[in-house]
């Protein structure tokens, strides 16, 4: 009963309620509570999401920092800061048209806010709207006249638009307030030259050096446009200057240097030359280019020659622990035909440091020049340790090994460094004239004649070959038409050499053609072949063909006072006949 009145009241009262209300209207201070309520409401709900967006922000969730700042602007679009913060979010994000938008707005609100027209100028210039960016940053500039930076920012501007007098103005208006300042007096050198202004550019280094007498840097900059102008005198006498105040200073005694040099002074030029290395200032590998010149001139010019000693020394003392120095050093000694220093000076540096090839090269090849087979061989097993791919090292190693007739260790380094050879066909060939005699030697004759034949198949002129193989078809006593052929043509080739006319001989006389075998021999004998004792023996095995038994016989006893011939010399002699 109680619940079914309660709902009867509640139907009856509240339309009563309503006839109520509508008589009694709402006063304007009822109305004015429910809008405060409202604003209150809606200020709490935009401080909460506008802390939720910069909370987002500080996590780098930018999308969800994003749509807390759309929030806030749908609720109030009369604040700047979501609008500025969405701006900044989407310059770095690349967005920068989205960007120009919204700092547009964030700074129609608050247009005297620095940081939204400093954000505005920035967004601008990103979007390389450089125009606009320019009239932000006067903005700036007329809002905080002495701010430095805001003249810098809107040279910078003029500067990627390409507008260099515009950017020198800037410049020109920052030094009314500063006064004479390096930094913006090299900004306008800089940009004097990129607008090809040389009497602009020199006049702001004139005017550092009026402020600052004793500055170096721009002495040696305006120097430098002195010789592009034209003014070599103007340029001589700062670099006196300089070389006064910084003795140490390399570069300027080497432009001292040249500027003696040019003008026939080169005993001062050289003594310049000398300062400049012994200047730690200057880096090594400028003086090695310098030395480097001097490889032509020393075969040419003992002046020169001694130059170069002089500073390599100098070079080695100033870097004492710098292996290019040495390197150097060596290089010169080798120009210079000093073979013997040069190695100790290339093995020098190998005691320091092995991880340089051409410096292993260059001992092998003054070894192979005086004919150190012991050193070669030493050298070689040691630099294959480190480059087991280099076939140099190989053909060195194989060269070697074959002096002291090891044949096999001979015959496997050409083996495997034959393998290694690319795009060098004069080491191939070289391979292979050694890869013939060491199966020479080991009577691998088959192996031998081939190898010769790869020679002669890419180079049948090859002189050396040509006699060897020759010659040892003779002493085998096969092919020998083949070999009188090879054997001319070598002779036609280089004339007057007694060993290639002994070879001709001696095939002539492995033919039975003795008469002329003995034209050839005394051909020999006449170019240096009196002083082999294989040759004089040779000549008297040809005399004894010939019926000169007591001649044979002399010249054999001769050859035996030359040093040692064939294993039958000693019996030809004693029993005066001839073993062959």
């Amino acid at each position: 009963m109680k619940k079914l009145f309660f709902i009867l009241f509640y139907l009856i009262s509240a339309p009563t309620f309503a006839q109520w209300k509508s008589y009694y209207p709402e006063t304007n201070e009822s109305k004015k509570g429910v809008k405060e309520q409202n604003q209150e409401k809606d200020n709490f709900l935009f401080n909460q999401y506008l802390f939720n967006a910069l909370k987002a922000k500080s996590l780098e969730n930018f999308d969800e920092s994003l749509k807390f700042f759309q929030k806030c602007i749908k609720l109030d679009d009369s604040q700047a800061v979501p609008f500025y913060e969405s701006a900044v979010i989407n310059k770095e994000h690349g967005n920068f048209d989205l960007a120009t938008e919204q700092i547009k707005k964030a700074v129609a609100i608050e247009k005297d806010n620095r940081w939204f027209v400093i954000a505005y100028a920035e967004i601008l210039f990103s979007n390389q709207d450089f125009k606009n960016a320019a009239i932000k940053y006067k903005t700036l500039i007329a809002l905080e006249p002495g701010n430095e930076e805001f003249y810098f920012m809107l040279s910078d501007t003029y500067i990627y638009a390409n507008n260099f007098e515009k950017a020198i103005a800037v410049y020109d208006e920052l030094e009314k307030h500063k006064g004479v300042d390096k930094v913006i007096s090299m900004q306008k050198h800089k940009l004097y030259r990129e607008i090809n202004n040389m009497k602009g550019a020199i006049k702001e280094l004139q005017s550092i050096l009026n402020a600052f007498p004793d500055d170096i840097e721009a002495m040696e900059i305006l120097s430098e446009l002195y010789l592009l102008n034209d003014e070599k005198e103007k340029a001589f006498e700062l670099f006196k200057k300089i070389a006064v105040l910084a003795p140490k200073n390399g570069r300027i005694h080497l432009t001292l240097a040249d500027y003696y040099r040019e003008n026939g002074e080169n005993e001062t030029s050289y003594n310049e030359l000398k300062l400049a290395f012994k200047s730690t200032k200057l880096n090594i590998d400028t003086k090695v280019r310098i030395l480097i010149s001097y490889y032509q001139l020393i075969a040419l010019n003992p002046e020169m020659s001694l130059q170069a000693h002089e500073l390599s020394k100098i070079m080695i003392s100033v870097h004492p622990n710098d292996i290019k120095a040495r390197s150097v050093y060596a290089d010169i000694l080798y120009t210079d035909n000093q073979f013997q220093e040069a190695k100790e000076q290339y093995l020098s540096i190998l005691e320091q440091d092995k991880s340089k090839s051409q410096i292993w090269s260059q001992v092998l090849f003054i070894q192979a020049e005086q004919n150190d087979f012991e050193g070669l061989l030493k050298t070689s097993n040691e630099a294959l340790e480190y480059f087991p791919t280099d076939p140099l090292f190989y053909y060195f190693n194989g060269v070697s090994n074959k002096r002291f007739k090891n044949y096999d260790d001979a015959i496997n380094s050409l083996e495997m460094g034959v393998e290694f050879v690319i795009d060098n066909q004069n080491l191939l060939l070289e391979f292979y004239s050694s890869l013939a005699d060491a199966y020479h030697a080991t009577k691998a004759h088959k192996l031998s004649d081939a190898f010769y034949e790869k020679v002669l198949a890419v180079d049948s002129n090859n002189i050396l070959v040509l006699n060897n193989y020759a010659y040892y078809l003779s002493v085998r006593k096969v092919n020998l038409e083949r070999a009188k052929v090879m054997s001319f043509k070598c002779n036609e080739l280089e004339q007057n050499n007694g060993t290639y006319q002994d070879t001709y001989a001696w095939i002539l006389y492995e033919m039975g053609d003795y008469a002329d075998a003995n034209i050839w021999m005394q051909k020999s004998l006449t170019n240096g072949g009196d002083k082999s004792a294989v040759v004089v023996e040779h000549y008297g095995d040809i005399l004894y063909k010939l019926g000169e038994v007591k001649l044979a016989v002399e010249q054999w006893k001769r050859a035996k006072e030359l040093g040692e011939g064939s294993k039958e010399l000693a019996k030809k002699i004693t029993e005066g006949k001839l073993y062959e």
